[in-house]
């Protein structure tokens, strides 16, 4: 089933931006208003600009405080969170996006010239995309293709929900058609309008490929298996039409690493302060730690002087307690009184590392979650795609199984992993970080001993031992994605796991509680109108 894109609108309103300044060729008959136009300033690099700051945004506590914990990555929390407290922020800020995305549409289907305008469509289709994309991972059925005009009346007010797998196969569509007809000729240019990555249409190409090849594995064992698989040997089969990130460039994170880079989109803007940081510090909701299970993954032995550590990301992740040793907490929550690694003030002024003396477990760096204008916000990483391939080729999936090719870009992805965070954190300029809390440069011997330890290293012929390793460094190499992780323990059951802690499931969100107050009907038509922990013990559609 095709969906067809309309200009439609959820319950929530409709979100525009003003002009941000002249555009380059062409945009000035965008810049009129339209008949339908509720803000006649409104304009593509306006719309534009918004899809690509809000890509990421939401609010971050529901990471620390809900899919790091039931993932088994990070340590319990001293409380428990009520999480629907934060699972609406997503959901509005994506129709808001829609909205946008939509009236941009608009604005190019009623220009002169509407073929002029196919980057500007393409590259915003690939953003709006990705978030579809993530609605549905999150919440299953979404209003979708009748999601987008409540500007245009009442009738638009309460939009049906879509089923899952007919949103997911148009927008695999939409994704192909963006990625593969983005840098075209006699193209308008939003020239520095464009804030996700610069004009590089090759970096395009490769977010939306990467996106089609991430979803692709998902949808492999669905009713779309047909598609997926199909999706995947066009992408590996021709990587000169189809080109995925396969060489990290250094010098330029965010051309393979995609996502919100904040000294990129808008240099020093206060409209990122602290947005990570607040899930990490607010002793209500997290004080999380360093958590027993990750130990065990990163350390060949329980040593607490840190000599055990064979993954060198340790030293960027995380921090010693107060004594100066690597103690993680206790994934089962034995141990809560364990102090606070990072103090809050009444100021809402984080205390430095080393002030409360009780403080028992390592912790997340301090600095690297502070660093708020440097922090990487990755949707999805040259990393996750390494580890995509890997799995692919372990596999077999639309291609003939390679256990070669698998261990080739399992060790890509893990020294990918380690290059981009090493470099993320010694390329700071940020007065946050002392110069003694660098890790300094990785070197290849380096990532040749994380490599090369039998935790982690190819053990030929164990397709099923490969396949375990495989997904536990792509587990860990999302540490801070937390919504990709989460996908990854949904869909492959096999995540490392502490024997000590079952947390609680979370198979999905459930709706925020404005749709049950204004889309009962609707909500009500896809069995969605019932108690929150029923909700949450519904699979989505690609979970086995």
């Amino acid at each position: 089933m095709k969906i067809q894109h309309k200009v439609i609108h959820s319950i929530l309103g409709l979100s525009l931006m003003v002009s941000v300044g002249s555009c380059k060729k062409g945009f000035e008959e965008l810049n009129k208003p339209y008949k339908d136009a509720t803000v006649a300033t409104a304009t593509p690099a306006g719309f534009f600009n918004n899809l690509a700051k809000r890509a990421t945004e939401e609010d971050y506590t529901i990471y620390s405080g809900l899919f790091i914990p039931i993932t088994n990555q990070q340590g319990v929390q001293n409380v428990n969170l009520p999480y629907v407290n934060y699972i609406t922020s997503f959901w509005r800020n994506y129709y808001q996006d829609l909205a946008d995305y939509k009236q941009l549409l608009k604005l190019i289907s009623a220009s002169p010239n509407p073929e002029i305008y196919g980057d500007v469509k393409y590259m915003a289709t690939m953003l709006i995309s990705h978030k579809t994309l993530s609605m549905l991972d999150r919440y299953g059925d979404i209003p979708y293709s009748q999601a987008g005009i409540a500007s245009e009346g009442a009738a638009n007010y309460q939009p049906k929900y879509d089923k899952e797998e007919a949103i997911y196969s148009s927008v695999l569509d939409d994704l192909k058609a963006a990625a593969t007809g983005v840098g075209g000729t006699n193209q308008s240019a939003l020239g520095s309008y464009e804030s996700f990555l610069a004009n590089d249409f090759v970096a395009w190409k490769k977010f939306g490929n990467a996106l089609r090849l991430r979803y692709a594995v998902r949808l492999s064992k669905t009713n779309l298996q047909a598609k997926a698989k199909a999706t995947i040997a066009e992408i590996l089969g021709n990587p000169t039409v189809y080109p995925l990130p396969n060489d990290q460039d250094l010098t330029a994170l965010y051309k393979s690493n995609f996502g919100n880079f904040p000294q990129v989109i808008v240099p020093n803007n206060p409209d990122y302060n602290d947005r990570y940081w607040y899930g990490f510090r607010e002793l209500s909701v997290s004080n999380i730690r360093m958590s027993s299970n990750v130990f065990a993954k990163m350390s060949s032995t329980n040593a607490d002087d840190g000599s055990g550590f064979f993954d060198p990301r340790y030293k960027v992740w995380f921090m010693p307690n107060n004594a100066g040793k690597w103690v993680p907490q206790p994934q089962n929550g034995s141990i809560l009184d364990g102090g606070t690694p990072y103090p809050n003030t009444d100021t809402n002024a984080p205390k430095a590392p080393g002030t409360d003396p009780g403080n028992k477990f390592a912790a997340f760096n301090y600095y690297l979650v502070r660093d708020f204008l440097n922090f990487p916000y990755v949707i999805i990483s040259e990393a996750d795609v390494h580890f995509l391939k890997a799995e692919i080729y372990n596999q077999g999936i639309g291609v003939a199984a390679d256990q070669a090719l698998a261990e080739t870009e399992y060790n890509a992805g893990m020294k990918a992993s380690v290059n981009f965070w090493y470099t993320t954190v010694n390329g700071s300029t940020s007065a946050i970080w002392p110069a003694a809390a660098k890790p300094g440069p990785i070197t290849q011997a380096q990532i040749d001993v994380f490599t090369s330890n039998p935790a982690v290293k190819f053990t030929s012929g164990d397709v099923a031992g490969n396949y375990r390793k495989i997904i536990t460094q792509s587990w860990l190499a999302s540490m801070f994605n937390a919504v990709e992780t989460w996908c990854t323990v949904r869909r492959t059951g096999i995540t490392p796991k502490d024997a000590t802690y079952t947390p609680a499931t979370y198979n999905r969100l459930p709706y925020p509680d404005d749709e049950r107050s204004y889309n009962s009907a609707n909500l009500n038509a896809i069995g969605g109108n019932v108690d929150a922990n029923v909700q949450v013990a519904k699979k989505v559609y690609w979970m086995p």
